[in-house]
Formats: structure tokens, sequence, C-alpha cells
């Protein structure tokens, strides 16, 4: 069962820890080193399988690696609920879920509820991420199933489904696979951005 905040099942930051971790990121502010960012003209797939990967070179070690990525997970990345299923200096894996906001107008919301799992392996020099079985499921779907004790058998999307094949849509909404296939896109690049920008103040406090 998921929680509201990823910082209730993760490590707890004390007030020491939050004010380092927004050190780091206020002080990254003046600049920060490129990262690979995705594209919706570029959805990687392995396996069959959407996968999205990037690695980020630093000097710094594992455990600066490690700290500072849990520091960011508890104090920024914000999702809608999440859990690690292991989380040590070697690496993590989560399973974070992220709440859509697609378009919202006065009469209608299209929302999705995202699922995915993140996983991080630490080395002396470098961090690897990727994101994987990443799953969609409608707001109301979503919502629906939340509030149930049963399993409700609603509908449930793949990455691939709606970014590959395209299979998505919403009644009367013209490209609907499109529109959330950008709203991923843009919320994995904002993590891609965000880790760089305190890897790199890291390696320059270093």
């Amino acid at each position: 069962m998921f929680t509201r905040n990823i910082s209730t099942v993760l490590l707890r930051t004390g007030t020491i820890a939050q004010l380092f971790f927004l050190f780091l990121f206020l002080s990254s502010s003046t600049g920060f080193a490129q990262s690979p960012q995705f594209s919706k003209d570029s959805i990687p797939v392995v396996d069959d399988e959407v996968v999205f990967s990037t690695k980020f070179n630093y000097e710094l070690s594992k455990e600066e690696f490690f700290r500072v990525t849990s520091f960011y997970l508890n104090g920024k990345l914000d999702p809608y609920s999440g859990s690690f299923i292991i989380n040590n200096e070697d690496s993590a894996i989560l399973r974070v879920t992220d709440y859509l906001d697609i378009e919202s107008g006065a009469i209608n919301t299209y929302a999705m509820y995202m699922t995915y799992s993140m996983h991080m392996t630490y080395e002396d020099g470098y961090c690897k991420m990727l994101i994987k079985d990443i799953t969609y499921m409608g707001k109301g779907d979503f919502e629906r199933q939340a509030k149930s004790k049963r399993n409700l058998n609603l509908s449930v999307y793949t990455g691939k489904d709606i970014m590959i094949d395209k299979d998505f849509s919403w009644l009367m909404k013209k490209d609907s696979s499109l529109k959330v296939t950008l709203a991923t896109i843009e919320r994995f690049n904002e993590i891609v951005k965000d880790l760089d920008l305190i890897f790199s103040s890291k390696e320059k406090e270093s």
C-alpha cells in the first residue's frame, strides 16, 4: 500500500539534513552540467518495454551519491506516493506513483496516475538511473480502486501502450496518448535535471 508522501517510508531527514539539501539545491542555481534529456521523438524500448536510462558522471564517491540522492528523494522528488524496495550504498529500487495533470478546465479534468520503478546504482565516479515498469491509470479509475477493498479490474496501460502504440484515448480529446507522453517526458526530465543540479553542486563543494 502506498503512502501519501515518499518521506514517510524513506529515510526521515532531520533539520540539519534538510538545510544541507536546501543549500545544495540553491547553490547550484548558478549553472550545471547538461545531462542527456529524454524526448518524445525517441522513446527507448528494451525487450518490448519502454525503459528510460541515464548516467551521471561526477567526481563523487559511492557514499556521496547515495547520501545526496537520499536527500533528493526525501526533499524534492515529491511524488503522489512511493516506497523503497531496496536502499543501500550500492543501489536503490523505488516504486513511485506520480499524478500527471494533463489538462484541467472548468468542466473536465484530464489526468493520469503514473506508476514506475526507479533503479539507482552507485559507483565511485558515476551514478546510473533506470526508469522502467511504467503503468498508467486514469484519474477516476485509480481513485475508485484506491477506495475499494477488492480488485475492480480497471484499465491499466503500459508505457508501450501509450508512448509507442498510442492505444489510449479520452472521449472527445485529440492526441490523448501524445499528451500523456509529453507529461511523462516532462516529469522524467525534471528528475534528471534536479539530480544533475545537486550532483554538480556537491562535486564543486568537494
